[in-house]
C-alpha cells in the first residue's frame, strides 16, 4: 500500500467516526430510555476517542493496547438497513446502529488485513475490538427488550 492510498483509508475511517458521533448524538436525543440515551452518549465518546487515535496515527503517535476477543451474537447478520428518521422507533434505532457498528467492524477487518505494518494491524485491530464492542452492547440490548 503507496502512502496515498494509507492517507486516504485513514481519511475514510476518521470521516466515519465522524459521521458515527453525528449519529449516536442524535440517536440518544430521539430515544426515551435513560439507559439507552446513557449507552447512545458513552458511544458517542468513544468514538471520539476512536478518530483521535486514528488522527494518532496520521501523526505518527501510537500506543500498544491488549486486544481481545468480543462475542459476536450475529442479530445484525440479519437485519436490513435503514435510515434514521424522526419516526424512527426504539427498535429502529437500535436496528440501525447494529448495522452502522457491523459496517465499522467489517471496514477495520478489511483495513487490519491490507497492512504489513505491525503496528498498524494492532492499531485496526483494537478499532475492530472497539467496535465489536458496540455491536454486541447493542445486539444484547436488542435480544433483551425488543426480541424478549
Amino acid at each position: 500500500m503507496n502512502e496515498k492510498e494509507f492517507d486516504d483509508m485513514l481519511h475514510f475511517a476518521i470521516e466515519r467516526e465522524i459521521e458515527s458521533v453525528h449519529f449516536y448524538t442524535e440517536a440518544s436525543q430521539k430515544v426515551k430510555h435513560s439507559g439507552t440515551k446513557d449507552l447512545f452518549l458513552d458511544f458517542v465518546q468513544q468514538e471520539k476517542k476512536h478518530k483521535q487515535k486514528l488522527e494518532d496515527v496520521r501523526e505518527g503517535n501510537i500506543s500498544l493496547i491488549h486486544i481481545r476477543e468480543i462475542p459476536d451474537l450475529k442479530i445484525s447478520d440479519y437485519l436490513v438497513e435503514s435510515e434514521l428518521s424522526p419516526e424512527a422507533s426504539y427498535a429502529d434505532i437500535l436496528r440501525i446502529a447494529m448495522k452502522r457498528e457491523e459496517r465499522s467492524v467489517k471496514l477495520y477487518t478489511n483495513l487490519k488485513e491490507k497492512n504489513t505494518d505491525q503496528t498498524l494491524i494492532h492499531l485496526f485491530a483494537f478499532l475492530v475490538q472497539e467496535e465489536s464492542k458496540h455491536k454486541y452492547s447493542l445486539e444484547k440490548l436488542y435480544d433483551d427488550e425488543v426480541l424478549k
